[in-house]
Order: C-alpha cells, then structure tokens, then sequence
C-alpha cells in the first residue's frame, strides 16, 4: 500500500447538486435538474489510493500542511480552501452577490465557510450574464426595486461565450443566464445573497445582500493570458493546458494544484482522467499525464508569487 508519505496526487470523486434552474448536460436523465457537479470540496470522498471512500478533509487531516503547501495552511488550515465545480444552467440563475472574507467571517463565522471570490470559464455555449448595475444607486433605491419587481432594468448585462473567462470579484452584483456550460473556481463557500429571483418562490437576502454590494456599474475584468495562465488574484491562479503525449504538471511549492480535464482523453498513473473528474496534486509535487486533451489547474499563490505575472494577467 503507498505510504501517506509518497503520496502526490488524490482523486477526486463528484457530487451532483439539484438546482431549479439547472439542465440535463450534467446529468442526462435525473428526474431533477442538475446545476452543479461539485469536482473539488473538503467533504467530497477520495476515489482511490488508501484514503478511497474517505471524505478529501479526513485525508487532508493525515497529510497535514505539507501536502496542502504553505500558503493555504497558513490562511485557512487544513482545509481545502477552494471549490471547484461545472454549471449547467437551462434557466437564469438568482440576481446574487457573495461577501468578502471579512464579512464572512464576522457575520456569517457559524457556517465556516469564507467569502467567495470566484472566476467563470466558459466551456460551451453564448448566453448574457448580469455584471453589475447599469447606473450608480442607492441600497434603498435597489431594495425597492427587489421588493417590487423593477429591478431589472437597472442591471447590466453581457453576452459571453466558449472560452471567455469572467472574474467575478467578491461583492459584485451577478447572475448567470441560460444555455450556458461553465467550469468555476471560487473560495470555499456557499453564501449567497439573493437581491431577485424573477418571482420564484424562494427567499431573498436584501439585508445582508445590501450590506456587501458595489451598487454601481463594474466592468468586467479583461485579464490577458499570459501562457498558461488565464488570470491570477490573491484567492486564486487560473492555469489552462493543451496535453499532448507525455505532459508533467507541476504543482507549486507553496500550494496544491487541482486539476480538471474538460475536453479530450487523459490518463495518468491512477487510470484514465475523464470529463468531470479533478485530481488534488500535492504542494510541490507533480503529475504525469498521458494523452490528448485540454486540462484547467487552479492554485493559491503566495504574494511573491502573484506578483511575478504580468499586470494584463492579474485581476
């Protein structure tokens, strides 16, 4: 049996997440509509190895700070501060914003969760997304607006499409819209604020939604990839590549590295890597992989680090 010593790399095994405006591209058939497969989170089991069909955070208990890599571990502990998941989304989803860390952690400390800082690569489809406001406007203004149903026009929209990355900062006012198929990495966290949900039956968060808003136009972010990589923040690095043959990701020495396929057929020393599966490689350590296909690899930087990329790639 490998050693916890030895090990680099933890497969990942999914979870799928019904949601009212999701669509059958996750999973074809589900008597409910799937919007999320959940590739990357702390409570996720382990797929293979000796820690198969233990939940990611067990193991990473046993690992300890040298597989989670330096950064994270003195930031959030051990734990998997990053959620990586897919969206299929049939339907709008919510008018919504998530809160920054400090309020997370200030209001919200008892669902352990922080704040959410995210990023959209978009796998398949065009569709409009809400960014923002259209004009400047006060928390009353758009509290009224929720209440009565008005609000709508007063949000700025925009049309993206396959292969755009959006950087969706924390505290941004966003909704994705319909016939869309996404690959996110955002922080650790579930919060979030509903401002409108085109008259669905479910409840609104305009207090605390309100209290963490920019309610002002945002334009998006036009980070410009520099090789590899799609965009780096201080949450997060985006990595995209194309594997041809024999291909060797390496993990930085300050961080894990997780790894998810979306397109092409990948094998690495565990079995074949297919579309909706994502490997946790350890801080410093690497990852072979073998065949053809385009891989996204996310990461948390250190400030040395984040400050090395170029400006155009920084977000």
């Amino acid at each position: 049996m490998e050693t916890i010593a030895r090990i680099s790399v933890l497969p990942l095994a999914s979870r799928d997440v019904e949601r009212v405006w999701g669509g059958q591209r996750l999973a074809p058939g589900a008597p409910q509509p799937v919007g999320e497969r959940w590739l990357a989170y702390d409570e996720n089991p382990v797929s293979g190895g000796p820690f198969a069909g233990r939940r990611l955070a067990d193991a990473l208990e046993e690992l300890g700070g040298e597989f989670i890599g330096s950064v994270p571990f003195e930031r959030y502990g051990l734990e998997l501060p990053l959620l990586v998941k897919f969206l299929d989304t049939a339907e709008w989803l919510s008018v919504q914003v998530h809160p920054d860390d400090a309020y997370a952690h200030a209001v919200e400390a008892g669902t352990g969760f922080h704040g959410k800082t995210e990023a959209w690569y978009v796998l398949e489809g065009e569709g409009e997304v809400v960014y923002g406001l259209e004009h400047p406007a006060d928390a009353a203004t758009v509290r009224q607006a929720a209440l009565d149903g008005s609000l709508w026009p007063m949000l700025h929209r925009e049309r993206v499409r396959a292969g755009q990355v959006v950087f969706v900062p924390a505290g941004t006012v966003h909704a994705l819209g319909p016939g869309l198929l996404l690959y996110e990495v955002q922080q650790r966290s579930d919060l979030t604020y509903r401002l409108y949900d085109y008259g669905r039956p479910r409840e609104l968060h305009l207090e605390k939604g309100l209290a963490v808003s920019r309610l002002e136009p945002t334009p998006i972010p036009s980070p410009q990839p520099s090789g590899n990589v799609l965009l780096a923040s201080s949450a997060f690095v985006l990595e995209r590549y194309a594997v041809q043959g024999a291909h060797r990701l390496q993990a930085p020495e300050e961080s894990f590295l997780l790894v998810t396929p979306i397109s092409g057929s990948l094998a690495w020393a565990g079995g074949s890597l297919d579309w909706g599966e994502t490997l946790m490689v350890g801080a410093g350590r690497s990852l072979e992989l073998n065949g053809e296909g385009v891989v996204l690899a996310a990461y948390v930087p250190s400030p040395q680090r984040l400050e090395q990329f170029p400006p155009a790639v920084r977000v």
